[in-house]
């Protein structure tokens, strides 16, 4: 189990590091622009299919959250990260359901496309991925 964290881990810390840089750096705005024209492209390219497929990449996600946060769980023996996770699991259950309801906003007609992402959560949630996926392959490289 615990080498199954460790490329879970290793493959979160690759993904969130380029934005993650780009938080440090102080400039995010240029790097979330882009994914929003990159998202409203894809959308007009797609058509009536992007709403389904939209919400069929939101539940891949949640699926995903959820098997990282129970390998954590169960392999994680640290009272730190353990704590970490609990914090991490709760902010990310909340993210996820505030996407979720604002998604459905979107659909419904009563968000903009770029209403859908609220910037400094989606932040402090790459931060949180980025430094819980670090800090797990350390750990685990210690065991």
């Amino acid at each position: 189990m615990a080498g199954s964290l460790v490329v879970f881990a290793g493959i979160l810390f690759i993904i969130y590091s380029f934005y993650f840089i780009k938080i440090i750096k102080g400039s995010p705005e240029e790097f979330e622009s882009e994914m929003m024209q990159g998202l409203a492209a894809w959308i007009i390219s797609r058509g009536a299919k992007a709403k389904g497929q939209l919400w069929g990449m939101l539940f891949i996600s949640i699926l995903a959250e959820t098997a990282y946060f129970i390998l954590a769980f169960l392999t994680l023996d640290n009272l730190f990260m353990i704590l970490f996770t609990c914090f991490f699991a709760g902010y990310e259950l909340l993210h996820l359901l505030l996407l979720t309801y604002n998604l459905a906003g979107f659909f419904a007609g009563r968000l903009k496309l770029k209403e859908i992402f609220r910037w400094k959560a989606e932040r402090f949630s790459a931060l949180l991925f980025f430094t819980h996926s670090m800090l797990v392959i350390i750990v685990l490289s210690f065991l």
